[in-house]
């Protein structure tokens, strides 16, 4: 009989029908591999736990899992912090073969890495659906815990859509109870047809060790990464041009709306996509291409996911009525910038435009600090991850030219102001 998410195994041993996930596992298992990192120049195994003292840890060091999604053409779906700079990347399988891996893309917003290896006899994991997960669904994690091998837990979801946790730039995680530990991230998330729903990344590790939440990629938005990662090695993400702020209970009560429908645009850029679509400041976008749109981080992430030049078809609610619109994406407006392009002291930072739920918080605007690499000299300056810079040499920035304009005013001392929570910290530069 079938295995469905959500109800008890249905897979039994053959000693008195003693329900077991054996069988499903002893296909699924070979489709998990282990991968190691290896710095080329200083030939030792790089650490991926850069933040030690944060609750919320990518789980690596040197060590981590992936996933095989092609046994033909030997694709291998990984996390972008695992391989992130690496100049030697091997996988090891569960038969115990390894070979050298190449990297075909790699995508830090969703974390998202794409390998290859040219090896005979893979198995496959094959892809599920993650939007028919519920709350509540069983589901097993399957990972190289601490360098021991393929390993499984199980346990349930425990929460969908988790966003707001900083760690990558597109957030919509999967939550669970699956021990998940250093070593898990790439790993899979399966349900327990044995189908792949998620690729385990992150874990809540107050103490440094796993309390039983964990995070892992939705696989559609696995599905839609990889897919333009083998085509172009690269993510192409478009620029719609729009911002948001979640709906009002007022406002969507006077809509007719329900409580997690739709979002409320508070700006359309000039000359923007969304622009030309004739998307005006104060419609409510409640839909892109069929998918439902319930918060801004949910909003960035469905662009996210599609590329330059794509058409996207919006339900907008104007005046009562409902509209839909067409808005073909452009390149991005806003790039990423690195720090060094601004300082020699901020060397290893990585500058974004404020996420979504940012510009709520900082309504005066400013760049936020994605993340600081603690080997170089941004970590030194005092820099860190979700660091908002509001201001360069007495200059207010908003934007990442405004960032680049103010640094260049000075080549001599270069002075950063950054909101950290509530905080206001100077740094100095010369």
């Amino acid at each position: 009989m079938p295995l469905h998410a959500g109800t008890l195994p249905l897979s039994f041993s053959s000693r008195g029908e003693i329900p077991t996930l054996a069988p499903m596992l002893a296909q699924a298992i070979p489709g998990v591999v282990s991968i190691s990192v290896v710095d080329a120049e200083k030939r030792k195994s790089r650490s991926g736990d850069r933040l030690p003292r944060d609750p919320l840890r990518r789980e690596s060091s040197g060590l981590g899992s992936g996933v095989i999604i092609d046994h033909y053409k030997g694709y291998i779906i990984t996390n972008h912090h695992l391989i992130d700079e690496t100049k030697e990347i091997e996988v090891a399988l569960d038969d115990g073969r390894t070979f050298l891996a190449e990297q075909i893309g790699s995508d830090q917003g969703t974390d998202i890495a794409l390998l290859r290896i040219h090896a005979p006899n893979l198995q496959t994991i094959p892809l599920g659906d993650s939007s028919k997960l519920r709350v509540g669904d069983f589901v097993i994690a399957i990972g190289n815990p601490f360098g021991l091998g393929n390993t499984a837990t199980s346990g349930i979801v425990s929460a969908l859509g988790r966003s707001n946790l900083g760690l990558e730039r597109f957030e919509e995680f999967i939550q669970t109870d699956a021990s998940i530990n250093i070593g898990n991230s790439g790993g899979a998330l399966l349900n327990l047809r044995g189908e792949l729903i998620g690729i385990n990344t992150a874990i809540l590790a107050p103490n440094g060790g796993s309390v039983g939440i964990g995070f892992a990629i939705p696989v559609n938005m696995v599905r839609e990464i990889t897919a333009q990662l083998m085509q172009h090695g690269a993510i192409q993400r478009g620029y719609l041009g729009i911002t948001s702020k979640e709906l009002s209970a007022n406002l969507a009560r006077s809509m007719r709306l329900g409580a997690e429908q739709g979002v409320l645009i508070t700006e359309v850029k000039p000359s923007s996509p969304a622009e030309r679509a004739r998307v005006q400041k104060g419609d409510v976008l409640t839909a892109i291409n069929g998918h439902n749109i319930s918060s801004p981080p949910q909003l960035q992430n469905v662009v996210g996911l599609f590329s330059v030049g794509q058409q996207l078809n919006l339900s907008i609610l104007r005046g009562g009525h409902t509209r839909q619109l067409v808005a073909t994406l452009m390149e991005p407006a806003e790039r990423i910038v690195n720090g060094s392009e601004l300082h020699p002291n901020m060397d290893g930072v990585v500058l974004i435009p404020l996420l979504p739920q940012q510009q709520n918080r900082y309504p005066s605007g400013g760049v936020t600090v994605s993340s600081v690499d603690p080997e170089r000299a941004g970590w030194l300056l005092g820099l860190r991850s979700n660091d908002i810079i509001f201001s360069i040499n007495r200059q207010p920035v908003n934007h990442l030219d405004d960032a680049r304009k103010a640094a260049a005013l000075s080549t001599e001392m270069v002075i950063v102001r950054v909101y950290r929570g509530d905080k206001i910290i100077e740094m100095i530069m010369r």
